[in-house]
C-alpha cells in the first residue's frame, strides 16, 4: 500500500507532521480529517506534494465555553439528515455552476462560520449541502467531492465555477497556506459586502433617471401615434388646417405606424454595429477614457474606481499577497480598460523596484490626494491599514457625488420632460379650442 507523507493542523491549531499508508490520496485525507487532522501538504512518499485544502480553527479570545457550544451545534447541522433534493444533488456536476454576487457573499459567510466554529472542512461543506438554495447544495456538493479526493479549496472552486474569479481564488490559496482560511473567507466576505453596496449606489442613482426618460419617450410616443390622429381628424371635419408643427407629428406619426418594423431594425442593427466595434479593444479603451470625463456620469465612474481599486488592494495586501501579485489582480479584476492599461504600467514600474505611489503618480489614474495617503502608508509600513482607511473616506465621498449628481440630474430631466410632453398637450390644446372656436363662429 502506497505511503504518504503529510503536513496538518489539529483543530486546536497544533501543526503536525508524519506518514500514514492509504490507497490513494483520497483515503489519505479521509483518515487524517478522522484523527481530527485537517492536511495542509500532503504528497506520496518520492511524489511532488500537493497542497490539501483546510482551515485551522483560530483562537477565539471570547473564551472555549463559547467556541464549543459553536463547535456541537455546528456537528450536529453537519451530521443533520439531507433532504431528498439534497441527496439528488450530491452527484458530481459535469457543468460549470453561476452564482450571483450575492449567492456567492453567502457561501463565503456560511463557511467562514462553520470553519471559525471548529469544523474541518469537509465537514463544514458537507453541513452546507442541506441549504435550501440548490445551487448552492450542488456548489457545496462537488466542491466537497473534490476536497476529498485531495483537491485543495481553491482548485476546487475554481474548478467548480467561474464565479469565483482568480483574486477569490488566490485569497482562498493564501489562507490554506498559512493555515488561517477562516480569518482570510472573513475578511473576503467583508469586501464582496463593500463592493455589492458600491455598485448599488451606482446602480440606484442611475434608476429614477431612467424610469423618467423611458416614461417620458412612452409617453411622447402614445401621443404621437394615438392621441394626435384623432385630433388631426377632428378638425379635418371642420375643414380646417393643422398647424405647421401638427403637420410634422402627423407625418412622424404616419411614418412610425407604417414602418415600425424599420425602426426597431434599426435599433437592432445599431446595437449589433455597436457592439462589433467596440470589440476592438483599442477603441473599448478609447470609449472607457471618454466615460471618465462625461459631466456628472465622469466623477461617479472615477470615485467608485479609487473605492475599488483601494479596498481591492489593502485586502489583498492584508491577507498576505505580496505586492506585484496584488497589483496584477486588482489590474484583472478593473472593468475599464483605460484603466487597467494604467495599471499595468503602475504593475510594471512597482516590480521593477519602484514606490507604488511614485508609480500612481506617473500614470495619473487616482487623484494626488489618494496618491498622497498611499505614501504615508508607505512611509509607516502599514499600507493595508492605510488604502483601507482611504476607501472608507473616499466611499463616504462617493455618496456624496452620487446625491449631488442626482440630485442635479432629477430637476433636469423634469425640466426636459416637461417641455417635451408640455409643448404636445399645449399643441392638442390649441387644436381643440380652434375647432370650437370655428365650429361657434359658423
Amino acid at each position: 500500500m502506497p505511503a504518504f507523507r503529510y503536513e496538518a493542523m489539529s483543530t486546536s491549531g497544533q501543526r503536525s507532521a508524519g506518514t500514514l499508508e492509504a490507497a490513494d490520496r483520497g483515503e489519505a485525507v479521509r483518515k487524517l480529517a478522522r484523527r481530527g487532522l485537517q492536511p495542509f501538504s500532503l504528497s506520496a512518499e518520492g511524489g511532488k506534494p500537493v497542497a490539501a485544502s483546510g482551515a485551522a480553527k483560530e483562537k477565539n479570545s471570547k473564551g472555549a465555553g463559547e467556541t464549543s457550544a459553536k463547535t456541537k451545534a455546528a456537528v450536529s447541522a453537519s451530521k443533520a439528515p439531507v433532504s431528498g433534493k439534497a441527496s439528488a444533488a450530491k452527484s458530481v456536476i459535469t457543468g460549470p455552476l453561476k452564482l450571483s454576487r450575492s449567492q456567492v457573499i453567502q457561501f463565503t459567510e456560511e463557511l467562514c462560520d462553520l470553519l471559525t466554529a471548529g469544523l474541518q472542512l469537509e465537514q463544514a461543506l458537507h453541513a452546507m449541502e442541506n441549504r435550501s438554495v440548490p445551487v448552492l447544495r450542488q456548489l457545496a456538493t462537488s466542491v466537497r467531492e473534490r476536497v476529498r479526493d485531495g483537491l485543495p479549496l481553491s482548485a476546487a472552486l475554481h474548478q467548480v465555477s467561474p464565479s469565483f474569479d482568480e483574486l477569490y481564488c488566490n485569497l482562498v490559496s493564501a489562507g490554506e497556506a498559512g493555515g488561517a482560511l477562516g480569518s482570510i473567507l472573513n475578511r473576503q466576505a467583508r469586501h464582496l459586502n463593500q463592493l455589492e453596496q458600491l455598485r448599488a449606489k451606482v446602480t440606484g442613482a442611475l434608476i429614477y433617471p431612467a424610469f423618467i426618460i423611458i416614461s417620458g419617450i412612452a409617453l411622447s410616443v402614445t401621443m404621437v401615434t394615438f392621441l394626435l390622429p384623432k385630433m388631426a381628424a377632428l378638425v379635418e371635419s371642420t375643414g380646417k388646417e393643422l398647424p405647421t408643427m401638427a403637420q410634422w407629428l402627423m407625418a412622424m406619426s404616419g411614418f412610425i405606424k407604417s414602418w415600425w418594423w424599420l425602426l426597431i431594425a434599426a435599433v437592432i442593427l445599431v446595437v449589433i454595429s455597436v457592439h462589433v466595434l467596440f470589440q476592438d479593444k483599442g477603441r473599448m479603451a478609447w470609449w472607457h477614457r471618454k466615460m471618465l470625463d462625461l459631466p456628472m456620469y465622469g466623477p461617479v465612474l472615477r470615485t467608485r474606481f479609487e473605492v475599488q481599486f483601494l479596498e481591492t488592494l489593502g485586502n489583498l495586501l492584508k491577507n498576505g499577497l505580496p505586492l506585484h501579485r496584488a497589483l496584477e489582480l486588482v489590474r484583472k479584476a478593473t472593468v475599464n480598460l483605460y484603466l487597467r492599461e494604467q495599471l499595468e504600467a503602475v504593475e510594471t514600474a512597482v516590480h521593477d523596484g519602484g514606490s507604488l505611489s511614485r508609480a500612481l503618480e506617473r500614470a495619473g489614474v487616482l487623484r494626488p490626494l489618494v496618491i498622497d495617503m498611499v505614501r504615508v502608508g508607505e512611509q509607516t509600513g502599514e499600507m493595508a491599514d492605510a488604502l483601507e482607511k482611504a476607501a472608507e473616506r473616499f466611499d463616504r465621498q462617493l455618496t456624496k457625488t452620487i446625491e449631488h449628481a442626482t440630485a442635479l440630474l432629477q430637476p433636469v430631466l423634469m425640466l426636459v420632460m416637461a417641455v417635451l410632453v408640455g409643448g404636445m398637450v399645449w399643441m392638442m390644446i390649441n387644436i381643440v379650442f380652434s375647432t370650437l372656436q370655428q365650429i361657434q363662429s359658423r
